[in-house]
């Protein structure tokens, strides 16, 4: 009779191991693919003993999938994603809304007569502003500056 090669199948269970890792389907010609001195699949189908550690081994390769799959890690960054997409087009919007009431006040500036104009309407603001922030109505860092 033969003598068989791994025959503590030590190997074997590093392969096993590291199907199992890489999340690689287990079979009989995967680990012969893996297996340094077995390199016939029979060599581990018909060896009761390496059978019954494959077979061990699938099983918890198909239950750490399940928990995996349960665990739907998907769903939570699906969502994730779905509330980073809906709060970019939040910021996009915002900054469309700035863009557009700085042009609206750029405009303005210009029907009322430009740069001139808007140097009278500042000047005649800041006495209002000085007004209000002696009645502590403003906040304080709502300062009026005067352009010139």
């Amino acid at each position: 009779m033969r003598t068989l090669l791994d025959p503590s199948n030590v190997e074997l269970k590093k392969v096993l191991d590291q199907l199992a890792l890489e999340d690689v389907d287990i079979t009989a010609r995967a680990i012969a693919r893996h297996h340094s001195l077995l390199k016939n699949a029979s060599a581990f189908t018909r060896n009761p003993a390496r059978m019954k550690l494959i077979v061990e081994s699938r099983q918890k390769q198909l239950e750490a999938r399940a928990a995996a799959a349960s665990l739907s890690s998907f769903d939570v960054h699906d969502k994730k994603s779905q509330r980073l997409n809906r709060d970019n087009e939040v910021l996009v919007l915002k900054l469309k809304r700035l863009i557009a009431a700085h042009a609206g006040l750029i405009r303005a500036v210009q029907l009322a007569g430009g740069m001139s104009a808007l140097e009278r309407f500042w000047k005649e603001y800041k006495e209002v502003g000085d007004a209000v922030q002696i009645l502590d109505a403003a906040p304080a860092k709502a300062m009026v500056v005067d352009i010139k």
